[in-house]
């Protein structure tokens, strides 16, 4: 691909996102294009977390800071569940994404480009913000935040304490599907918590720490249909391969499954990356958060690094 077809494509997602989020042209100048440096996030940017799926035992280093902040497209999960679950919709179902759809009277979300007519399993891998718009109109914000609650967004993760978690809905539902609700921040673990459940149709060890003095803790344990899980892993499935986290394992080296969100923050981006691997029999889940910049240009490329600069047992 030419340097310049790479800019365009940059600049396009810049006044995608800035559309999306309402954010100011201050973005502009954040990301220069190439020839002129490209900023680099500063040290200590980036927060990577791992569970093994057989132990519970979470990985990072000692002392680490949990971050938490509102989980963006990540609760396209939560919703697809909520919205298969209270059988809203069926799997088959479609919505025709065109690139924008207003929510409210001076409300709309976009997709970077009109996916057409879209499934719920594409909607997930492609992370197609009109889709879940629009079934949002049928689901009430307390039945999404029962379901979010039912994943452990409102729990702690061994003796770290939970990410913000509203006693009542205060916004719209399509607020806490796309995670931009600001009442709704979980935090790493918890995230990875939602992947290793997804991973693991239903069931994980009690996840702790090396540093944990008690590590015999209950697991935590989430009920769908396996029909549910099926769909949910196969959106993870795709996004990898074919959707928001294509560029991270193109040659299917570790068989990754996972979902990429941005959310806004002051005039530029926080992102999350979180999933498992190797999807066929899964046993590591994982969560990456980069306090600046997109999923697309900061915390994939991360993600790659973490992911590929360790030896997996």
């Amino acid at each position: 691909m030419s340097i310049e077809l790479q800019d365009r494509q940059m600049l396009g997602r810049r006044h995608f996102l800035k559309s999306l989020f309402g954010l100011g042209g201050a973005l502009e100048s954040s990301e220069p294009a190439h020839g002129k440096g490209k900023p680099t996030p500063a040290k200590g940017t980036f927060r990577f977390f791992w569970t093994d799926l057989h132990t519970g035992q979470i990985g990072f280093p000692s002392g680490q800071v949990i971050p938490s902040g509102m989980p963006g497209s990540l609760m396209k999960l939560v919703a697809a569940a909520a919205l298969l679950e209270s059988r809203i919709i069926s799997p088959d179902d479609k919505f025709e994404c065109r690139g924008t759809y207003q929510c409210g009277a001076h409300e709309a979300v976009h997709c970077l480009y009109p996916h057409g007519l879209v499934d719920l399993t594409h909607a997930i891998g492609l992370s197609c913000n009109i889709y879940f718009a629009q079934a949002a109109q049928q689901l009430s914000p307390s039945v999404f935040l029962h379901y979010a609650a039912d994943f452990g967004l409102n729990e702690a993760v061994g003796s770290f304490a939970s990410g913000k978690f509203p006693k009542q809905a205060a916004h719209p539902a399509w607020k806490y599907v796309l995670g931009l609700a600001p009442d709704f921040q979980p935090n790493a673990l918890q995230i990875m918590r939602m992947s290793a459940l997804i991973a693991n149709k239903g069931t994980v060890p009690f996840m702790h720490s090396a540093e944990e003095p008690n590590s015999d803790g209950k697991p935590f344990k989430l009920t769908l249909s396996n029909g549910s899980f099926n769909l949910l892993q196969q959106g993870m499935e795709i996004a990898c391969r074919d959707g928001t986290g294509k560029n991270l394992d193109p040659e299917n080296k570790l068989h990754v499954a996972l979902k990429t969100g941005t959310t806004p923050h002051g005039t530029s981006f926080q992102s999350w990356v979180t999933g498992y691997f190797p999807w066929q029999s899964p046993r590591y889940a994982f969560c990456l958060r980069s306090q600046a910049g997109t999923s697309y240009d900061q915390a994939i490329p991360a993600l790659k690094k973490f992911l590929f600069g360790t030896t997996w047992p």
